[in-house]
């Protein structure tokens, strides 16, 4: 028997693929996590905010609020997304983009807010 190490492919297999597990969401927003380093603005990280429309995963219920780890790669004109855990999700509509500072990401992550609500709030208090 043939020992291929993970860094190898054989061809015999090169027509089989396995499809990776995904979220699908919707009302999703990428968010541009930034922070003031000596004056200037330096992105931090990009996360996903979304629902759930379906898991394949079995993480999530349909309608649970989504907020990824780092996004790592995005394809597909910006739709499908792998995060730094290795999670795969999908857009099901158009995406919207915010930039949040790192203390209203904060605020996200704990409250489970949308982004724009957040920056809504902050601007009209």
């Amino acid at each position: 028997m043939q020992q291929i190490d993970s860094n190898q492919t054989n061809s015999e297999y090169s027509d089989f693929q396995i499809d990776s597990l995904k979220t699908y969401l919707r009302e999703v927003t990428v968010v541009s996590v930034v922070d003031k380093v000596d004056g200037e603005l330096i992105e931090i990280a990009q996360v996903l905010h979304g629902f759930v429309e379906l898991d394949e995963t079995l993480r999530f219920s349909h309608d649970d609020v989504v907020i990824s780890s780092p996004i790592q790669i995005s394809s597909d004109h910006n739709t499908q997304f792998i995060t730094k855990s290795g999670s795969q999700y999908v857009s099901c509509d158009e995406v919207e983009y915010v930039t949040l500072n790192g203390q209203d990401w904060l605020k996200m992550r704990q409250t489970l807010m949308n982004p724009r609500d957040i920056l809504i709030m902050k601007y009209l208090s």
